[in-house]
């Protein structure tokens, strides 16, 4: 399989994760529905760079909306697009530290999900900006950590098994989950 080949493939397997993760894959609880669309956007954007980590992620979300009983609202389509930008942003060909991986999820979580979908479902819904944007908070309060502990033990595995093209130039095991991950028995160089 050429490089071209593999590229295309894994990042069509990452818009496939992505679409199941929009579609099935949720925790609902009473205030907030967690869901982890993040993780195959944020793969993405450590494999892919800027541009096909934000086309990826507007292309899961075109597709996660046309398999849902609504319509498409193309707006969200841009949320999603700077999502992936974002995330590669921050993680592309870069050591995922900790301290990185927060920096992006906060950004994303205040630029995009708390201002600008907060926005769009105002145009959506019709209710007023600061009805919404309460809500919006505390379900971002929510989420924050929970994205940022998936994406820091997720970055970890894709940087050490991505093929060498996709190769980051600071060894994976100088970050904070590298070194966890080298405490864990199946990861030992004596077995």
């Amino acid at each position: 399989m050429t490089k071209t080949t593999q590229k295309i493939a894994i990042l069509g397997m990452l818009v496939a994760a992505q679409v199941i993760a929009g579609r099935f894959i949720s925790i609902s609880l009473p205030i907030v529905t967690i869901g982890f669309v993040f993780l195959p956007v944020s793969i993405t954007g450590i494999l892919f760079g800027p541009l096909l980590g934000g086309l990826s992620a507007f292309l899961g979300d075109l597709i996660t909306a046309l398999l849902g009983p609504y319509g498409y609202f193309l707006p969200m389509g841009l949320s999603a697009f700077l999502t992936g930008a974002i995330y590669s942003l921050f993680l592309h060909r870069k050591p995922a530290s900790i301290r990185r991986i927060i920096a992006c999820v906060l950004t994303e979580s205040i630029l995009i999900s708390v201002f600008l979908q907060t926005f769009w479902l105002t145009i959506l819904t019709g209710k007023a900006y600061l009805v919404l944007l309460p809500t919006r908070i505390i379900q971002n309060l929510i989420t924050i950590p929970v994205s940022v502990i998936c994406i820091w033990l997720v970055s970890y595995r894709v940087v050490r098994f991505m093929p060498e093209d996709f190769r980051i130039p600071a060894p994976a095991e100088s970050t904070a989950a590298g070194a966890f991950f080298q405490r864990l028995p199946m990861h030992r160089k004596n077995r």
